[in-house]
């Protein structure tokens, strides 16, 4: 039985060439959802919600895995009823088969059973007029009041605008400008704020002599622009505006797209259009840590992932101190050039430490990307209505670099992540958020001694460090070495000018508490340790503070494993999760083969001492 389905458009059976019913609403559904997450599992939970919204029934396990049966009799095949390699000819038809795996389902096909694979698979081989060719109608149309299917509906759509400005770029480059005006004016009516469509209209109106009707185009889309969104034109159409009114012939064909954005129509005779004196785009940055050591492996290689091809996301990850924000912030200072439209930094957490509102992050950005020009309008009611929206509407077309703060968990960066166009983000967190799909990662390690002395020397002066050098190694390794360990004990040498540095090693390596003597009035840093810790779960949290019960930083699995009360199978599951979090690293083994040992960061490890020892005094004496 050869069976294939389509979703570019209403959903579709068809075996043989025939429609099939897809059976009840609830079975299609989950039809639905299965094939537009394609060979990617989802989770059970996930479909429960699907489904039944929030109101699932109790049996709503038992009634998901009723639907998957139904399905799988639909596609004629049993779980794992694909043959076996060498079993006999490869089928004629592609294998469809539904999986169960690791508390979700998988529909597993091929190009061949599923049109939406098919039109991937043209698209990138750049067959793109048989690849729109497949589409029917809006992606999944019927089904996008469920909110897990209008997701993947709205990606397939955005690919599908994606794939025809492609096409519509070369139908113009070959002077086919005149006979793509209509459907391009069809499409460009269904998505009106879309810059780089608009662009494309105004260049096949050019082409076919109808320059009046190209300017229309663009102060339509101008005024909608403003009135719905609060944005200026992007500086592309801008160009393309003003390269028409300086142009009073024919257009010739249109270039190939440059590599800051959509081309423009090109100009016939040597006339440059005057410049623009519009809006300077964004630059929305901290000031780059003028102490800033080190690390310069790590700037090049992230530059190189943010103004490279695909897959422009980098997460920084490390312990609270590691430096993440200040080598993001230090890098997007030097990749002006490469950024022309913008770079953007937003703190995903307030001065509290609680999470801001997703609409609240989002308004934030579109305020810093557009900002009112000499008497400009306030961001617009469709930016009020929908942020998320207009973010995307304005990374659209545009190059621009975007720093995320202190994430926590994936669902707080995957809406500020660009789903076209060139910008590239940086997001810094101290878990390493595994769930961000083509993310680089870079795990940032302490400084060394050497990149730690000369740290402290910006501060506090290179003569007085260097003429005690051996001490000044023995203060930053006391403080463990990461930048904000080391930045406390260069702030408190700088004031305390009249002490030799061999006398204040003495003092850190001495009985006084680490951060007693670090942070002196300032709570801050005892905040910004209580939050980080406050964050674990509830098992993770007191394994912290056990561990501070420790003689040491550094500790293997055995000796965890004592102080946490528990087997070392439950100690390793636990330290992994630490790990994970960036409260832990891995200090090296005891040789080849050797025990792993661990270490908690300087100012962690001390503030689960100081914690522990709190906890001691706190227990009552037993009189007897």
């Amino acid at each position: 039985m050869a069976v294939g389905f389509g979703i570019l458009g209403p959903l579709r059976v068809l075996e043989n060439g025939r429609e099939l019913d897809a059976g009840s609403r609830k079975q299609q559904i989950l039809l639905a959802a299965l094939l537009s997450h394609a060979n990617t599992r989802i989770s059970a939970d996930a479909l429960v919600e699907a489904l039944w919204d929030d109101a699932p029934p109790r049996t709503a396990r038992k009634n998901l895995q009723v639907y998957v049966s139904g399905l799988r009799r639909l596609l004629g095949a049993e779980p794992g009823a694909a043959p076996e390699p060498g079993s006999g000819p490869e089928p004629a038809v592609p294998v469809l088969r539904i999986s169960h795996q690791a508390g979700g389902y998988v529909l597993h096909t091929t190009e061949d059973g599923l049109d939406a694979l098919r039109f991937e698979q043209r698209a990138r081989a750049g067959a793109l007029a048989e690849a729109l060719g497949l589409w029917r109608g809006p992606a999944l149309d019927g089904f996008r009041d469920v909110p897990l299917i209008d997701a993947a509906g709205q990606r397939l759509d955005r690919r599908f605008l994606g794939v025809f400005e492609d096409w519509l770029d070369a139908e113009l480059a070959a002077g086919r400008g005149a006979e793509a005006i209509e459907r391009v004016t069809e499409t460009a009516q269904r998505h009106p704020l879309r810059e780089r469509l608009r662009m494309l209209q105004m260049t096949a109106l050019c082409q076919a002599g109808r320059r009046s009707e190209a300017l229309a185009v663009y102060d339509e889309l101008r005024q909608l622009l403003a009135h719905e969104l609060g944005l200026p034109p992007s500086p592309a159409l801008t160009r393309c505006y003003r390269a028409l009114l300086c142009d009073p012939g024919p257009v010739l064909p249109r270039p190939a797209a440059g590599p800051t954005g959509p081309a423009v129509p090109t100009v016939p005779r040597a006339v440059v259009a005057p410049a623009d004196p519009g809006p300077a785009p964004p630059h929305l940055l901290p000031t780059d840590p003028p102490a800033f050591t080190g690390r310069a492996a790590a700037v090049h290689r992230l530059s190189e992932v943010l103004t490279g091809g695909a897959g422009r996301l980098a997460v920084l990850t490390g312990p609270l101190g590691a430096g993440k924000t200040a080598l993001a912030v230090h890098t997007a200072h030097r990749l002006g050039e490469q950024f022309p439209d913008g770079r953007l930094f937003v703190r995903l957490r307030g001065e509290d430490g609680r999470p801001r509102p997703l609409e609240d992050v989002l308004r934030r950005l579109l305020a810093a990307a557009a900002p009112t020009r000499r008497g400009g309008a306030p961001p617009g009611p469709a930016a009020r209505s929908d942020p998320r929206w207009a973010w995307q509407l304005w990374l659209t077309g545009r190059r621009a670099l975007v720093v995320v703060d202190d994430a926590r968990r994936e669902s707080e960066v995957r809406p500020l992540l660009p789903e076209a166009g060139q910008s590239a983000v940086v997001v810094t967190a101290r878990p390493g958020l595994i769930g961000l799909e083509g993310a680089h990662r870079f795990w940032l390690p302490p400084f060394t001694v050497d990149e730690a002395v000369e740290f402290l020397g910006r501060t506090i002066g290179a003569d007085r460090v260097g003429a005690d050098r051996d001490s000044a190694a023995r203060i930053v390794r006391a403080a463990g070495l990461l930048p904000l360990g080391v930045r406390l004990v260069a702030d408190r040498l700088a004031f305390l000018r009249h002490v030799p540095l061999h006398e204040y090693g003495a003092r850190l390596t001495g009985g006084r508490a680490l951060l007693d003597e670090l942070c002196g009035g300032d709570p801050l840093v005892r905040v910004r340790l209580a939050g980080s810790v406050g964050e674990l779960p509830r098992d993770g949290h007191r394994a912290v503070l056990r561990l501070g019960l420790l003689a040491r930083p550094v500790f293997t699995l055995d000796e965890a494993a004592a102080v946490l009360d528990c087997d070392p199978g439950t100690a390793a599951r636990t330290l992994e999760d630490l790990l994970e979090a960036s409260q832990l690293t891995v200090a090296g083994t005891d040789g080849p083969g050797g025990a792993v040992r661990f270490a908690l960061p300087a100012l962690l490890y001390a503030y689960a001492r100081e914690r522990a020892a709190r906890a001691a005094e706190r227990v009552p004496v037993r009189h007897r």
